[in-house]
């Protein structure tokens, strides 16, 4: 919004890089983009470089377990530890989207907005937007729909006294 109202993303116009997943131009660095939560690399089109991984979806449930654990005692923390995976559908299938199901959640970090801990879940189709985000034992049992290929899942935790660990199942639908 400030960048519109300073006509900043117009400083880029004759090197505009080909951003990717509703990245824009830095500013800047006119050949760099600013990615979205989820996104990383020059363009935006690959997963950042965090811990998780890429994996590849099929039209059976396959599940993912994260742990993150809560570190070590008294260790100095000023942002959150984070993990992304990337579920993508095959490229050889049209119309491919991603499902993704929450199947187990710690009870210790219900908070409303999730703010100690939790899995974000990018299923919108603007990238730019926070995705879905789930704490609570009650979202237990959850399912998304993607509007892409791609779907980030980012799980979280400030949580400097107990690990987080969580349990989901993903799979490609057309």
């Amino acid at each position: 919004m400030m960048n519109k109202l300073y006509d900043c993303l117009d400083q880029c116009n004759d090197n505009k890089p080909d951003c990717k997943n509703d990245g824009f131009a830095h500013p800047r660095e006119c050949s760099k983009c600013i990615c979205p939560s989820g996104f990383g690399g020059p363009l935006c089109n690959e997963k950042p470089s965090s811990c998780g991984e890429e994996v590849e979806a099929t039209n059976d449930w396959q599940p993912i377990e994260t742990t993150l654990d809560a570190g070590e005692e008294g260790e100095e923390r000023d942002e959150y530890k984070r993990c992304t995976y990337w579920i993508k559908a095959p490229d050889n299938v049209d119309n491919a989207k991603i499902e993704v199901k929450i199947t187990e959640l710690p009870e210790e970090f219900n908070k409303d907005g999730c703010i100690y801990a939790g899995v974000e879940i990018k299923a919108h189709e603007n990238k730019r937007l926070t995705g879905y985000r789930f704490c609570s034992q009650d979202d237990v049992g959850t399912e998304l729909s993607s509007n892409s290929k791609v779907v980030p899942v980012i799980v979280y935790s400030g949580s400097r006294k107990k690990a987080f660990s969580t349990k989901l199942e993903y799979r490609y639908t057309s």
